[in-house]
């Protein structure tokens, strides 16, 4: 399979809601676009340490990260963001990752977006099951 890349707007979404609550001019909410690799074998969001400065997200919590060697890295995770993507959107946490790292996007994001990895054509697609370009299905199972 080959790589699949998608465009996502990136932004801070305390930044949003101060926005939205009239704190904020919209022109002040912090955003940043990246070109992320799509990577279902990650389990968050991961952006390089400069992009999450820029965005100037709050430290949540620290992980452990297992790495595609086996090995075992800590982790800072930031936050809230909000991922557009596909006219669709998301909240999540964000990884760092050391420069250099492309933005990663992986099994939670994907999952919250309702997008599918097309190998084939080597793009990311809507759920077939939840067609409509701006809201993604939520199985309460």
């Amino acid at each position: 399979m080959g790589r699949v890349w998608a465009d996502i707007e990136v932004s801070n979404e305390l930044d949003e809601g101060n926005a939205s609550e009239g704190r904020l001019r919209a022109d002040q909410v912090r955003k940043i676009q990246v070109r992320a690799l799509v990577d279902t074998g990650a389990t968050l969001f991961v952006l390089p340490e400069e992009n999450i400065k820029a965005l100037g997200l709050r430290l949540q919590r620290t992980v452990q990260s297992r790495q595609a060697d086996g090995k075992l890295h800590a982790r800072s995770v930031w936050g809230p963001a909000k991922l557009r993507v596909l006219r669709r959107e998301v909240l999540v946490e964000v990884q760092a990752a050391p420069a250099g790292v492309p933005a990663l996007l992986g099994q939670i994001p994907l999952e919250g977006l309702d997008l599918l990895v097309d190998a084939r054509s080597q793009r990311l697609i809507p759920n077939p099951e939840s067609p409509d370009p701006e809201m993604a299905l939520v199985d309460m199972l």
